[in-house]
């Protein structure tokens, strides 16, 4: 390879240097307004590089595997908040954030500052993300002394419970104290419960927070993160080096708090809220580290510190990026096998209790997690061998199509006859495919914004990116929404019915569980899961493990196994037409090359010749509009996009009335699907009002002109 390159210099010394050297080392040739002309750039990134922006995903990956089971752990169990209005405000977040990424894309694309067009984002924002994390997991004005917990001031808590000595004397205590009222008995058909309904407080507390770290570290900080890792090189095998790293320091970003709270989860085995703040604080610190190096250890490319942005308008950087059909095969493969890897973190604490009836089940699912991350690590080599010599796509096939059988399998498996095994199996397919998506995907989006820069000429991997960040908030609502709603529709009880127990610490340090019918006094009940009960049954299931409804149970199995099974067929399928091979990405960086040096080119992918508009004010605005819409009237075209905005409105409104009217348990339900719903109108309604703003500002002479090449080939294309 690098024989033929010095031929090419040979006969051709105009030929850019920069197509085989380190942008460190020798900067790209750049036009007037300090943009590349070559397509080919930093195609021998460093290992150095690499390392520096790899290690940041570290501290994201930590956040985003203590967020997601903290808030049914801490929210929902600990803190006895309603699963319907936690579905609600998780929904109704999302749904303004999605648009909100729109905005961060673009912005990061046409806004280009002497530091950069990335990192500003990053180093701003990302701060406030880590104070929002702490907050969100350790919601301290709600959580009283679950922390630090004491139970001296309860009947009998001032003997040690954890003292073999002292074990015959706290019975007496609790036998005393039964008989004259004071405690209720072990068999009490009701109790008058200590952990009433959530406070409107802490919902508010939830909701605040929860919107605050998803806007500052996924929207503001990930979007333009993201950014950076497509620009930083061009070669085809060079990004699956990138990604490789960064998928490493991913995944040791999952242990960390795995790791932590495996270690928490023993020292505080009754109290889930002590284990995710300690957590947070280990989070912060390394959070810090990772921005300092990230800062000081990578540099943008030469052209994003110009001060010289894209400067094309959002509408007409989405719909470019709606033109590139492999972009759009992209998006079908990227939705099913992100929603396979979600689907685990959020549910299977939900399986390992009430399926398999697990009192300690958070043992094991750190467990599990922590083996899902190390067959992800010792997978990630593997990935990588195998994705250079075979192929990006063959890889994303194969892999896919052997894990699907097994996912459809494991769902005819009876919950409580599911040996640990086979759990640890499913752990390890699920870690096969996570290296997968975050090696494979994100080096084929990045070859995939070149073959956009072939047909427009522009760099727009925040667009690309910020799709991406908003398709994975659509996808944390399917996969974290709906199974409640459905969960709660059928009978679904937070805890089992139980005001503590199975994880959730009960104020009195001699108690195991605290549920209807059933008080499980311990000797050593805040310690131990093994200490059995000093009244009743020895040998009893906790009554928090179990759900009134099997159909909870078959609807947690459902979305966990089947609905996996199903998302991997979809995956299959879109691999095996993605069109973007190493020749044909070859192919489409010569291509553009050839643009850039005043030639012609035909696509790789459709054989056609590429036709780019000119880059005028007038252009722009045509583009805001298919080649269909160019041909109507003006007339009929201003009632077309006044129309449709009426009906975004008008829909818009009707949502919200009805989720005022709305009363009952029935609000919940209706509240959350309705802000589902508002996500695509929070789009759709900018949209068409930019749209219909951009019609009216054009002149009869720019509105008069016939359908462009390009824009007949956008057509085509889309």
């Amino acid at each position: 390879r690098h024989r033929a390159l010095r031929c090419d210099r040979a006969l051709n010394p105009a030929m850019s240097y920069a197509s085989t050297t380190p942008a460190e080392t020798a900067p790209a040739a750049t036009d007037s307004v300090g943009r590349s002309t070559s397509a080919r750039y930093n195609e021998t990134l460093s290992s150095r590089t690499m390392c520096a922006y790899g290690f940041f995903r570290l501290p994201i990956s930590g956040y985003d595997l203590t967020v997601r089971p903290a808030r049914t752990a801490v929210y929902i169990e600990a803190l006895n908040q309603s699963i319907l209005t936690h579905a609600m405000i998780v929904s109704c977040c999302k749904s303004v954030d999605f648009l909100l990424g729109f905005l961060v894309g673009t912005t990061s694309d046409n806004v280009s500052t002497r530091w950069g067009r990335r990192k500003p984002w990053v180093v701003v924002c990302f701060p406030f993300a880590i104070v929002s994390m702490f907050l969100l997991v350790t919601p301290f004005p709600f959580s009283g002394d679950a922390v630090f917990s004491d139970s001296d001031d309860f009947p009998c808590g001032e003997i040690e419970p954890d003292s073999a000595t002292a074990c015959p004397a706290l019975e007496q205590c609790l036998v005393e104290m039964i008989a004259n009222g004071t405690l209720p008995a072990h068999n009490v058909s009701s109790v008058e419960s200590s952990n009433p309904p959530a406070p409107a407080a802490l919902s508010v507390w939830f909701a605040l927070f929860y919107f605050a770290y998803y806007f500052f570290s996924w929207t503001c900080t990930m979007i333009p993160y993201d950014a950076l890792g497509m620009e930083l090189t061009s070669d085809y095998s060079k990004r699956v080096s990138l990604f490789s790293v960064r998928v490493v320091f991913q995944f040791i970003g999952y242990a960390v708090p795995n790791a932590v709270g495996l270690v928490l989860s023993n020292i505080f085995p009754t109290n889930i809220i002590a284990v995710y703040a300690y957590t947070a604080l280990v989070l912060g610190v390394v959070s810090l580290a990772a921005l300092l190096v990230l800062g000081f250890g990578v540099s943008e490319r030469p052209e994003a510190k110009t001060g010289q942005g894209n400067e094309v308008p959002a509408v007409v950087a989405v719909r470019r990026a709606l033109c590139n059909r492999p972009y759009c095969i992209y998006l079908f493969i990227k939705f099913p096998i992100s929603l396979v890897s979600l689907l685990p973190v959020n549910l299977m604490s939900f399986f390992l209790r009430y399926g398999m009836k697990m009192e300690d089940w958070a043992s094991l699912y750190f467990t599990l997690v922590l083996v899902i991350l190390f067959a992800s690590l010792l997978g990630t080599p593997l990935v990588w061998y195998l994705t250079r010599r075979f192929g990006k796509r063959e890889v994303l096939l194969y892999v896919s199509g052997a894990c699907c059988p097994f996912f459809f399998a494991f769902f005819f498996v009876p919950p409580q006859s599911f040996p640990t095994a086979v759990i640890y199996i499913a752990g390890v397919f699920v870690g096969l495919l996570t290296v997968v998506m975050f090696v494979v995907l994100d080096s084929m989006l990045a070859d995939i914004i070149d073959y956009d820069a072939l047909h427009t000429g522009k760099r727009s991997e925040g667009v690309y990116t910020v799709a991406e960040t908003n398709l994975q908030q659509f996808i944390e609502v399917i996969g974290g929404v709906v199974p409640l709603l459905l969960m709660s529709a059928v009978g679904f009880e937070n805890n089992g019915g139980c005001e503590c127990g199975c994880g959730v610490a009960c104020d009195e340090a001699y108690m195991r569980w605290k549920c209807p019918g059933d008080i499980g006094y311990s000797c050593d009940g805040q310690s131990t899961f093994d200490s059995p009960p000093l009244f009743g049954e020895v040998g009893r299931q906790a009554p928090c493990v179990d759900q009134g409804s099997d159909a909870v149970v078959w609807i947690i199995r459902a979305f966990l196994f089947a609905l996996s099974g199903v998302c991997l067929l979809l995956v299959c399928l879109g691999a095996k037409i993605y069109p973007i091979t190493k020749a044909a990405h070859s192919a489409i960086l010569d291509a553009t090359e050839s643009l850039a040096a005043g030639g012609e080119a035909t696509d790789p992918l459709t054989g056609k010749a590429v036709v780019r508009s000119a880059a005028s004010h007038a252009q722009l605005r045509r583009e805001h509009f298919s080649a269909r819409e160019l041909s109507l009237s003006s007339h009929w075209l201003k009632t077309q996009l006044s129309g449709r905005l009426l009906l975004w409105l008008g829909a818009f409104i009707a949502i919200l009335a009805g989720m005022a009217a709305s009363g009952g348990e029935a609000r919940q339900y209706i509240v959350a699907i309705g802000a589902i719903c508002c996500s695509a109108l929070f789009v759709l309604v900018p949209w068409d009002a930019a749209r219909l703003q951009v019609l009216l500002k054009m002149s009869r002479a720019e509105r008069a002109v016939g359908p462009s090449a390009e824009e007949k080939d956008n057509s085509a294309r889309s």
